[in-house]
């Protein structure tokens, strides 16, 4: 019968998982906390480095597109918005003062606030 003894010192172990142990200050246990779980919930942990880094730089370009088409054409988009609204709730494509009689801005003692409100946001007839 022969026995077996196990070494005296273990090789370090392949791959190296250092980053999952959790730091030991305050700041590095929160940013640690929050790696932690970007990584378990979008099951970065399963990929390699040059795929994460992959994934990574796709999705922040796609944000950044989308993002900036939002900045971009979302204030056009909503001026077509509201004369489409205009012409659909009084059937014809009508003037502002409508819109804010409607609401009750246009008459009486509010008719100055209403007006302050237009100058304001810059509403005007476009010819």
């Amino acid at each position: 019968m022969s026995t077996t003894t196990a070494p005296a010192h273990f090789p370090p172990a392949r791959p190296n998982h250092a980053f999952t142990r959790r730091p030991k200050s305050k700041l590095g246990q929160f940013f640690w906390r929050r790696r932690m779980w970007f990584e378990s919930t979008f099951v970065l942990s399963m990929l390699e480095p040059w795929e994460k880094i992959l994934l990574l730089t796709t999705f922040a370009l796609l944000f950044f597109l989308v993002f900036s088409g939002i900045l971009k054409y979302m204030p056009h988009h909503l001026v077509v918005m509201r004369r489409r609204a205009m012409y659909y709730l009084w059937g014809q494509e009508g003037d502002e003062r409508l819109l804010w009689q409607w609401l009750g801005l246009g008459a009486g003692e509010n008719a100055s606030a209403a007006a302050a409100v237009i100058g304001t946001l810059g509403l005007h007839k476009e010819l």
